[in-house]
């Protein structure tokens, strides 16, 4: 993911739980129900947050086993061009 991508992903997900805790402290509930109600969004924000967190673990542990193996390919053809010029 680019950096700019992540950075509004984050700045869009920031926004989205300040957004719902305000709505939910401005409800007309009692005190209980809405610490129910942000207990309940801080758990499922916590999930995504986990769930995108491997994501983008997995996504760069891909990266990195490309870029390893595009190194290791590089690294092999300049050694048969020496071979072939030698």
């Amino acid at each position: 993911m680019k950096k700019e991508t992540g950075n509004v992903a984050l700045a869009f997900f920031l926004g989205l739980v300040a957004g719902g805790v305000t709505a939910l402290l401005f409800a007309p509930a009692s005190g209980k129900e809405t610490r129910a109600k942000i207990k309940e969004g801080y758990l499922k924000a916590k999930e995504k947050a986990v769930e995108g967190l491997e994501g983008a673990k997995e996504s760069a542990k891909a990266h990195r086993d490309a870029l390893k193996a595009a190194y290791e390919e590089g690294k092999e053809a300049y050694k048969r061009t020496l071979e072939e010029k030698g």
